[in-house]
């Protein structure tokens, strides 16, 4: 690294070679040169544009003349050559240490949520690698699944998705690979068609508390918050193992339900209430954040236009959230308090 820094500053420390004299000039004045020949043969309007062509390019020819001269080049001493070769060895340090392929076929920076930090698991990546490859050699439901449930415990959910669609081409009834894929559709800001994956889901396994989880949510987004509360519940009554979070989901959803109610009598619910209704399951009831990012002292808070602009269209994995100009504003005011 070291020595590959240096050369690379090598020509820095050299004596600097004067720039080549700008052809421009020359090229303006023959052109010049030509359109008044050409002028003295035309005639009319033909003439006037000739004539006029002539002052534009006169006029640039005198810009380019009248600039000052270059400043000389310094040459750059050997301490600051060894400076700067220095500082590029401590970024190239850098760099190798936290964003290089640190395994064989581990990406830039791969990485997985660890006790709330991100911090590479190569074990696991390597885990995953293997299962992949195992999944491709047999090609049957029973490897693809296990590949599909690996990439799902790491968070990298294309290759879940892909592992899963393959279980459901060889084995149409996997009953865990459709529930995999109704909450892929979910995160994928498609709620009608993660709830109809789920409801199938449901009606053949009616205590599967991470369906029920997700059954509920899509019913929610969708507005059908008596829905969501009811299978919600269920999740409580299985013994589902999130209960203090499904429980804020159900006060959300009555909240949603108070808020649609003051829509329809023709009424602005409070800003705190459209955020519960909206916002809260996905980042936090205090909006300090849960599968969404933290919104408490979130620097695009500040930013003119941008909460509305991402509530209105989406972004990354957040689809766009329906509400009214009054609901928004109500919003907006809200988390301006925050």
């Amino acid at each position: 690294v070291l020595l590959a820094a240096v050369y690379a500053t090598l020509p820095l420390a050299r004596e600097p070679e004067p720039f080549p004299a700008d052809p421009l000039p020359e090229e303006l004045r023959a052109e010049i040169e030509a359109l008044k020949q050409e002028a003295r043969e035309l005639e009319g309007s033909e003439r006037k544009r000739t004539l006029g062509r002539i002052v534009q390019l006169e006029r640039r020819l005198a810009e380019i003349e009248g600039r000052p001269a270059a400043p000389r080049t310094r040459r750059v001493s050997w301490v600051a050559l060894m400076a700067t070769t220095a500082f590029l060895v401590f970024v190239g340090g850098v760099l190798l240490r936290y964003t290089l392929p640190r395994a064989p076929g581990e990406t830039i920076t791969t990485s997985n949520l660890i006790s709330g930090e991100r911090t590479v698991d190569r074990a696991k990546l390597a885990e995953l690698n293997r299962l992949k490859a195992q999944a491709e050699r047999n090609d049957d439901a029973e490897s693809w699944l296990a590949y599909g449930n690996a990439a799902w415990e790491v968070a990298d959910y294309n290759a879940a998705a892909e592992a899963y669609k393959r279980v459901l081409d060889l084995d149409s009834k996997n009953l865990t690979a459709w529930k995999r894929m109704g909450i892929l559709f979910f995160m994928s800001g498609f709620p009608e068609d993660a709830a109809q994956v789920l409801q199938v889901v449901v009606g053949v396994d009616p205590n599967d508390p991470e369906a029920l989880l997700f059954l509920g949510n899509a019913y929610s987004m969708l507005g059908r918050f008596d829905e969501a509360v009811g299978v919600w519940e269920r999740y409580l009554a299985v013994g589902g193992p999130d209960a203090e979070r499904v429980k804020a989901l159900i006060a959300q959803a009555r909240a949603q339900q108070e808020a649609k109610a003051a829509v329809d009598r023709g009424q602005t619910p409070d800003g705190n209430v459209v955020y519960e209704a909206k916002c809260a399951a996905c980042h936090g009831q205090n909006a300090e954040g849960g599968i969404g990012p933290r919104l408490v002292g979130n620097p695009v808070l500040r930013v003119d236009g941008a909460v509305a602009e991402i509530v209105k269209k989406g972004t990354g994995s957040m689809p766009a959230i329906p509400m009214s100009e009054a609901e928004l504003q109500a919003l907006l005011d809200y988390l301006k308090g925050l």
